[in-house]
């Protein structure tokens, strides 16, 4: 045995290192092959009546089955698919309307797109920093991207790939100078509860405690139960009136039959009263 051969032997085999993963699921491609894998899901399962796995999905978006396999995830944890159990998925409703639409409006269709999307926590961060921002570079959202789901160097494409996912959908539009601002978030109004307008303080006595008209927002009846406390500054002792005492009251009245608790308690000391639901 020569020499080379047995210090070859005699050398341990190296501990393969692995490879520290983003804390979320990122796209392992781009928005085009994305696109593909949900109307694929979207027809393999027809219209989400069956639970499928990634190889039929790449029969029908012609694609290999390992590059549908890598993305499942990471489409799961945007809620485009749900999984009933383990390797089989269903796509939701707005990725199968997205997809039945596409063909015929593919504009109008990325709105089912972009309402699932503003519910993720990507679509999130977008709405955040183009609140603050009418615009930004690309390397400063993707670095707001990367720190929110923990990524490392290493997820510098799939994070590429997040980015032109978003603006496909239209939550962001690049700009002809590189930098990108801020896109369509009319579906995000869709997806908050209902207001429901309270009865304000009649117009003289929100000039005397200095209170503006108010709407609350009613959760829906499975959500846990939210309050809210409103203080009333009073400008003058002068003006505490039995008349705009009963004002107050009747306002916390109409609290009271939109259906919200309301409990009125008075600090004499600073001169507040405080309705609380």
């Amino acid at each position: 045995m020569k020499e080379s051969d047995e210090q070859l032997q005699e050398q341990p085999p190296r501990a393969r290192i692995p490879k520290m993963a983003a804390e979320k699921a990122l796209p392992q491609s781009g928005a085009e092959t994305l696109v593909k894998i949900i109307k694929g899901y979207a027809v393999a399962s027809n219209g989400g009546e069956t639970q499928i796995n990634y190889k039929d999905v790449a029969s029908a978006a012609n694609l290999h089955p390992t590059i549908v396999s890598r993305n499942n995830s990471f489409l799961a944890e945007s809620g485009i698919l749900t999984s009933p159990k383990y390797g089989y998925y269903v796509p939701s409703e707005g990725a199968v309307r997205f997809a039945r639409e596409a063909a015929w409006d593919e504009a109008a269709a990325k709105g089912h797109l972009r309402k699932i999307l503003l519910n993720c926590w990507y679509g999130q961060v977008v709405v955040q920093n183009f609140t603050l921002h009418s615009a930004l570079r690309r390397e400063d959202l993707k670095r707001t991207l990367a720190i929110k789901c923990g990524a490392t160097e290493g997820d510098s494409a799939a994070l590429d790939f997040l980015i032109d996912f978003i603006a496909y959908a239209g939550l962001v539009e690049s700009n002809e100078n590189g930098t990108l601002s801020r896109g369509n978030f009319d579906e995000l109004a869709k997806t908050r509860p209902p207001t429901v307008p309270v009865q304000a303080l009649a117009p003289q006595t929100a000039n005397i405690i200095g209170v503006a008209p108010i709407e609350l927002q009613r959760a829906p009846s499975a959500a846990p139960p939210v309050s809210f406390v409103v203080h009333l500054h009073v400008n003058s002792l002068q003006e505490l009136t039995p008349e705009y005492a009963k004002q107050v009251k009747d306002w916390a009245k109409g609290l009271q039959e939109q259906g919200l608790q309301c409990d009125i308690s008075v600090d004499v000391n600073n001169n507040v009263s405080t309705p609380q639901s």
